[in-house]
């Protein structure tokens, strides 16, 4: 089964005060034009592809989940079937039929009305205290919603807004942790 080992998205990272190429967990994000790098191999969707550089890990923050945008969830089931990935969940999100499947970090298929398949965002969690991270942030000048309840249980989110890729922040799903 392949694994995700990078993103690429249109977000200057630095603005979070992060290193250039940050890497939180196993997963290191880049500044560009949406890419995304997998080992062995990637996913055969219209998505371009890159090779993860070194990063700089980020304390206290791991990658939860990659939005990709379908103009056919049964299609893209197809696609991740061939690198050996099968759906862990489907369910609608926002009214869309989505599948989330696991490599590594959650990849989130929503069928969406794209003309092809591509990287909406990204959303990441913490350790840390949501409203720190959204105080200090907001005192960097980035606009950032209020924390609210998440789709899953027991789970809370705030989206950055104002950016050129969505960028959302989570608290930790306690029933992956090892601290329950």
């Amino acid at each position: 089964m392949s694994r995700l080992t990078a993103v690429q998205l249109p977000i200057d990272w630095t603005i979070f005060n992060w290193p250039e190429n940050p890497k939180l967990g196993d997963v290191v994000l880049m500044t560009g034009d949406p890419k995304w790098g997998w080992e062995p191999s990637a996913p055969a969707f219209p998505v371009h592809t890159t090779v993860a550089p070194a990063g700089t890990e980020v304390a206290g923050f791991a990658l939860d989940h990659v939005v990709l945008l379908v103009p056919d969830l049964n299609a893209a089931i197809t696609t991740f079937d061939r690198i050996g990935d099968v759906p862990r969940l489907k369910m609608r999100v926002q009214g869309r039929p989505a599948a989330f499947f696991r490599c590594g970090p959650v990849i989130e298929v929503v069928e969406s009305p794209v003309r092809q398949a591509s990287i909406y965002g990204i959303a990441v969690t913490t350790e840390d205290s949501l409203e720190g991270h959204a105080l200090a942030w907001k005192a960097l000048g980035l606009s950032v919603g209020d924390v609210k309840g998440a789709i899953q249980p027991g789970r809370r989110i705030m989206t950055v807004r104002d950016l050129d890729a969505g960028f959302a922040v989570m608290s930790k799903d306690r029933a992956l942790s090892s601290d329950v």
